[in-house]
């Protein structure tokens, strides 16, 4: 596995960072997987995955679930430390997706919401195998044949959020049937993470006041259960670094012969 935290490369973007001239990379060439690469499991396990999962059509990656309803991990073969994320992404309404950072190869990590389908939620944060966590302040709904978000509870009061958007802001944001843009930045041990879609901010959280509670718990607004966020366990289980990796969703929560699309992922190294 390729590593961005190598003495080399800490010392040319040490330069960088000096000059003031870190530049983003590029992490699809637009026409092959070349510097990814599928998690590998079990194919009885709910995420095996093949190259007819994941592929390349248009200038972009595709990811499809099939008739087996398996789901699926692309990962980078590159791991970030820090860093600004952006990408393009289009979805299919019924879509469950998701971009995870600090990603391990055991499918570890934590993940930006895709999911694209009712009840869902589009910029906000899940904790795949690192505490089940989940912060959900607004959700997806189909109202009259648009896709609309609606407000679920104060993130800024429930999960210790930094910011939060809310419900009408989002709806003025968000581009239906197109493509949308996406940026993530994760910096720190703790760790700090901000998301924006379409150049607005959609949530900042600090890992040492975060505590969201498990999915069950959100599920069910139970706000007296204790929160299942603990960032020294996601710091043990990522080591703070990872790949960057794009989810199908296993199960039913993928709408039959839908796909979602991602394209123009660029990420500019912060460490």
């Amino acid at each position: 596995m390729t590593s961005r935290v190598s003495s080399f490369g800490s010392v040319f973007l040490l330069v960088n960072l000096f000059c003031g001239q870190v530049r983003a990379e590029s992490l699809f060439d637009g026409s092959t997987l070349a510097g990814w690469h599928i998690m590998q499991v079990s194919e009885k396990d709910p995420y095996y995955a093949t190259d007819e999962n994941f592929y390349v059509e248009d200038g972009a990656i595709v990811c499809r679930q099939l008739d087996n309803q398996k789901g699926g991990l692309l990962l980078t073969d590159a791991t970030f430390i820090d860093f600004e994320l952006k990408l393009e992404f289009m979805s299919d309404w019924g879509c469950d997706s998701g971009v995870f950072i600090r990603c391990t190869d055991r499918g570890e990590g934590i993940q930006i919401m895709n999911d694209y389908l009712p009840g869902g939620n589009v910029g906000n944060l899940f904790g795949q195998g690192t505490g089940g966590y989940l912060s959900r302040p607004i959700q997806l709904e189909e109202e009259s044949g648009r896709i609309v978000a609606r407000d679920s509870y104060d993130g800024e009061e429930i999960d210790g959020l930094l910011y939060s958007i809310g419900a009408a802001a989002w709806n003025q944001v968000w581009k239906e049937g197109e493509w949308n843009a996406l940026k993530i930045r994760c910096v720190g041990a703790e760790p700090r993470i901000t998301t924006w879609v379409n150049g607005v901010k959609v949530m900042q959280m600090d890992g040492r006041v975060f505590r969201a509670r498990h999915l069950k718990d959100t599920n069910q607004k139970n706000w007296n259960a204790p929160s299942t966020w603990d960032r020294e366990s996601v710091q043990a289980i990522t080591g703070n670094a990872g790949s960057v990796a794009l989810q199908i969703h296993p199960g039913n929560r993928w709408k039959a012969g839908g796909v979602v699309r991602y394209r123009n992922i660029q990420i500019t190294p912060l460490k």
